[in-house]
């Protein structure tokens, strides 16, 4: 009978190691919430100082904002936005399904923007800050405050210089529309075609400053939002 006891007790102690080595283990960590009013994170009230894990939703209301740090990196979600977060080897990506995101990334590292299909990156490892507004599902606008970026649809990319402004229009090629002119140059990518009507021009001052100001991890007036 202790024999069989024993035995029992074994198989059991087994049986917990095995499950223990086999369950999930927590979702990393990539960053934390530095401003938030009218806002959510993961579907509650986002507080500064919050911990935000990986495949965490950012949203805010129709007044709100956030801001979040990831490492050198930081988000700025305008009212009425959301992106789903996750780390990434070198930085952070946003996978935007509505409103506006101001974006920076440190020296040497990245964001990714993801959105309508496209991907919105830096073109270089230098410093980096871009605002990616998400219109419609056939209509970004893209600016560049600091440092080119690259704008990536299948197979394709382009790139939207420092200080410029443009609306990048999406067309599936199954449903061709309005021809564009011929200032605006048509980039087949796989079944998408899209291209970049140039808008605005950021000025280097209004640059500078929020810059600055997204070195700190202090609240900040909120940025102008380029429409």
């Amino acid at each position: 009978m202790a024999m069989k006891s024993r035995i029992f007790a074994a198989l059991a102690a087994a049986v917990l190691a095995v499950s223990a080595a086999a369950a999930p283990g927590p979702l990393p960590s990539m960053g934390v919430i530095l401003q938030a009013d009218n806002a959510d994170l993961g579907g509650s009230t986002a507080v500064i100082g919050a911990t935000i894990f990986t495949g965490d939703t950012l949203a805010t209301e129709n007044t709100g904002e956030l801001r979040a740090r990831f490492g050198p990196s930081q988000i700025y979600l305008f009212p009425n936005s959301n992106v789903l977060v996750n780390k990434t080897a070198n930085g952070f990506s946003a996978n935007l399904t509505g409103g506006s995101v101001l974006v920076s990334s440190g020296a040497g590292e990245t964001f990714q923007v993801l959105a309508d299909g496209a991907t919105v990156q830096p073109k270089t490892s230098q410093q980096t800050v871009a605002q990616i507004s998400w219109v419609s599902p056939t209509e970004l606008l893209l600016t560049s405050r600091l440092g080119d970026l690259a704008v990536t649809m299948g197979d394709e990319t382009q790139t939207v210089s420092a200080g410029s402004s443009f609306r990048m229009m999406i067309t599936p090629a199954a449903q061709p529309g309005s021809s564009p002119t011929p200032a605006q140059p048509v980039v087949f990518a796989g079944q998408n075609r899209f291209y970049f009507v140039a808008i605005l021009f950021i000025s280097a001052g209004t640059t500078y400053a929020l810059i600055r100001a997204l070195e700190s991890n202090d609240a900040i007036q909120a940025p102008t939002l380029v429409k």
